[in-house]
């Protein structure tokens, strides 16, 4: 398995694959999707390195989708925000949705960190 893996839940399927894009040209091999259900049983059925969830989902759904990564093993979960942060869902990290792909990579890279061969 990939020691870079992640999974990428958005809410909008043109997001999702833009997200998608942006992550697998930095480097990252990248399992997306929109259904936050799939997305639970991804986290059962596989290994990730990192979950990222966009910032369109209620709180109730981050909240289930970052304690179905936790009961899976010590996965870091990256929260895109909107105006609010979710102070109060526990993630390893938060980016902004207004910092666009970038800010995404840059905040990606900081809690999965790619690994050169030498």
């Amino acid at each position: 398995m990939s020691d870079s893996r992640i999974l990428s839940v958005s809410y909008d399927e043109t997001v999702s694959e833009y997200r998608r894009g942006a992550l697998e040209k930095a480097g990252y091999d990248v399992v997306a999707t929109t259904d936050v259900k799939e997305a639970s049983r991804l986290l059962a059925a596989e290994q990730f390195n990192l979950l990222v969830i966009g910032h369109r989902f209620s709180a109730q759904q981050k909240g289930d989708l970052i304690f179905q990564a936790k009961k899976c093993g010590p996965i870091p979960v990256l929260l895109i925000c909107d105006a609010s942060s979710d102070p109060d869902l526990p993630v390893d990290g938060r980016v902004y949705a207004l910092q666009g792909m970038e800010g995404l990579v840059t905040e990606v890279a900081k809690l999965l960190p790619l690994t050169t061969a030498a």
